[in-house]
C-alpha cells in the first residue's frame, strides 16, 4: 500500500493496485519546501476526517462545511489545492470553481461525489478543474490525484503548459 514516508509522498497508479506491477509503477513526489495546504469542502465531517487520515503528516488539511465558509475561508488564507463536494448546501462545486478562477493563483480544485461517471468527470475537466474522486475516498486515488498536482505545481513549465492545454 502506498505510504507518506519522511521526505516522499509515494504513490501509485490506482488502477494497478492489486496487479503484481503494482511495485514497479511507484513513483515518488519529493515533499514540498512548505507543507501543503489544502481545502476540504463538504458538509460531511467523514470526508474531512478521512483527507486526514490519508494525507496525515504530509498536508495541512483546513475544513469548511459550505460554500459561504469556503468564500470566506480564501479572503484570508490561500490554499494550493480545493477538495470539494459536488453538491453543497448553498452550493456547488461550479460556485467555488467560479469563485476561485477570480483569484491570483486559483488552487486546483478536485470534485469529490458518491456518483461520480465519467458525465461528471469531462463536466470538471472542460470547466476547468483537475480531477474527480469517488467516495468513499480510496487511499491510492487520493494519493495519484495529489502527486499529479503537486509535481504540476513544483514545476511553472508544466502549469503553464497544463494550464494552456485547458483552452482547447
Amino acid at each position: 500500500m502506498p505510504s507518506i514516508e519522511s521526505d516522499t509522498l509515494t504513490v501509485a497508479s490506482p488502477a494497478h493496485e492489486e496487479s503484481e506491477t503494482y511495485l514497479s509503477k511507484l513513483a515518488e513526489v519529493p515533499r514540498p519546501e512548505r507543507i501543503p495546504k489544502i481545502l476540504s469542502i463538504s458538509p460531511t465531517p467523514e470526508d474531512h476526517e478521512m483527507l486526514q487520515s490519508i494525507l496525515n503528516g504530509f498536508c495541512q488539511i483546513c475544513d469548511v462545511a459550505t460554500c459561504r465558509e469556503a468564500a470566506g475561508f480564501l479572503c484570508r488564507d490561500r490554499v494550493a489545492i480545493i477538495f470539494c463536494e459536488r453538491d453543497l448546501p448553498d452550493g456547488t462545486w461550479k460556485d467555488i470553481l467560479s469563485y476561485t478562477a477570480e483569484l491570483a493563483d486559483s488552487p486546483a480544485l478536485i470534485v469529490t461525489s458518491f456518483f461520480a461517471d465519467e458525465h461528471l468527470w469531462a463536466e470538471v475537466l472542460n470547466m476547468g478543474g483537475y480531477d474527480v474522486l469517488a467516495k468513499p475516498f480510496h487511499e491510492p486515488e487520493v494519493k495519484y490525484a495529489l502527486a499529479g498536482l503537486l509535481t504540476i505545481k513544483a514545476s511553472p513549465r508544466e502549469r503553464a503548459l497544463t494550464s494552456g492545454a485547458a483552452g482547447f
